[in-house]
């Protein structure tokens, strides 16, 4: 789309439609699903980036602390924070390989009986 308005020479707002294209995407996911359906991905999305936000909020949070106290953390500390990180990006993925792998399986409209007279 870009390379077809610069052709035709036309002024993109870079910050107006990065904001539309993330609220696109994020309606285009509620609509396709929660709204018409529930699938697996339906659960792997939010539950993997629960995961991740905790296992990055965490992780960096106890790194933190652990700078200015002095103090090393703890191998469960490290693995607390290690573990829903990994978690977290593998139900990513998991969401993004089943986002991108539907096939339409059914067609929009009736296929024409096999005695339909072609008009041509």
């Amino acid at each position: 789309m870009l390379f077809r308005l610069n052709t035709l020479r036309a002024v993109v707002i870079v910050i107006e439609s990065l904001f539309r294209h993330i609220g696109n995407f994020w309606k285009r996911i509620f609509y396709n699903y929660y709204l018409r359906d529930m699938s697996i991905a339906s659960i792997e999305l939010p539950l993997g980036l629960g995961l991740l936000a905790f296992g990055v909020f965490f992780g960096a949070f106890q790194w933190i602390e652990s700078w200015q106290t002095g103090a090393t953390s703890t191998a469960g500390t490290v693995m607390l924070s290690a573990l829903p990180v990994i978690m977290g990006m593998q139900l990513v993925l998991a969401f993004l390989g089943y986002d991108m792998s539907p096939r339409p399986s059914r067609p929009l409209q009736r296929r024409a009986p096999s005695n339909a007279i072609e008009l041509s």
